[in-house]
């Protein structure tokens, strides 16, 4: 009896322990995340703005969370390489995108037959920054003001074009609600990145555009260009002199680009979590901050469930300036 009391108690023990242990050692595999170098797909060739920001943030991620966040680079089709990529990589945080407005709200609804579902696909972990457009104008347009275009596109209806990088982006958003609210007609001309716009504005041989405030600012900081107003509800601080577009007059011109990591959709909870507190830290550390500041770029995080909001707002809001304005692919 004594020893069938014994293996009573020892068996009672023995489940206990099991009861206790993670099931299939998933959370264990979670409370160490990571455990390996994590890859960063950035849908951005080197060198540009997007790629700048993350590689400004990737070394201080590597650091907090003790792997190497490793820059992969996969440019192509206004940011659908990159997406794809991810949305079919393991949903195990060891693959992260930086997202962007355009590759979340734009593509879908521009891309015929496009290989992601942005929002089933994937699940938003934080925003890392974002930038206003830039009402820019060359040095010898007549206007220096947001009144003053308004006046010279109605006195020629058609007249004036305005330049932004490619159709369907931001930039051309909100040069078309800039025209739907201000109620001006204005001539459309796509480039093949801002870089040529900004050429071109610079050199008068276009008289304005709308591009970001991050690729315009070191030529408005210059004194090379005009800057008439910026897409935001609230100046920019790296650009405090430029008014925004409800102060020039015309409300409900807001337009934003925002950055942010993104991950698998099914990618566990817990490793989300570990990654939005490291990005937050992050952005907010003094030589990041900094470092996107200078750049034109606004630092901002959040938590999962308010990036989930940003997007379905911007496809919300995005869908209907496409649809007014009857914008198709090229």
């Amino acid at each position: 009896m004594a020893r069938a009391q014994g293996n009573s108690e020892w068996l009672s023990a023995v489940v206990f322990g099991l009861l206790m242990l993670p099931v299939g050692g998933v959370s264990s595999a979670q409370t160490t995340y990571p455990q390996r170098p994590i890859r960063f797909v950035v849908p951005f060739p080197p060198g540009g703005a997007a790629d700048i920001l993350a590689r400004g943030v990737a070394p201080k991620l590597g650091v907090s969370l003790g792997q190497q966040f490793v820059v992969d680079n996969r440019p192509g089709a206004n940011g659908v390489i990159g997406f794809d990529l991810v949305a079919r990589a393991p949903a195990d945080g060891y693959t992260v995108l930086l997202g962007f407005t355009t590759g979340v709200a734009v593509n879908p609804l521009l891309v015929t037959k496009i290989p992601y579902d942005a929002v089933k696909d994937f699940t938003g972990v934080s925003m890392l920054a974002r930038t206003p457009m830039v009402l820019i104008a060359s040095p010898t347009f007549k206007g220096s003001s947001v009144k003053d275009l308004i006046a010279l596109a109605k006195a020629t209806p058609g007249k004036i074009t305005y330049g932004t990088p490619g159709i369907g982006n931001p930039n051309h958003l909100a040069g078309e609600l800039f025209k739907s609210i201000a109620g001006v007609n204005l001539a459309h001309v796509p480039y093949k990145g801002a870089a040529l716009v900004i050429t071109d504005v610079i050199g008068s041989h276009i008289p304005i555009a709308f591009v970001t405030l991050a690729a315009a600012l070191p030529q408005v900081r210059a004194g090379k260009l005009k800057s008439l107003a910026v897409t935001s509800d609230k100046r920019s601080p790296a650009a405090s002199s430029i008014p925004t577009m409800a102060e020039a007059g015309q409300p409900g011109v807001e337009v934003v680009e925002w950055f942010g990591i993104l991950v698998p959709a099914a990618t566990p909870k817990p490793v989300i979590a570990r990654l939005n507190e490291e990005i937050v830290k992050a952005v907010r550390s003094p030589e990041v901050n900094g470092r996107f500041s200078e750049q034109g770029l606004e630092p901002v995080t959040t938590s999962v469930d308010e990036f989930a909001s940003v997007i379905r707002s911007d496809i919300d809001k995005l869908a209907g300036i496409i649809k007014k304005a009857g914008i198709r692919a090229e």
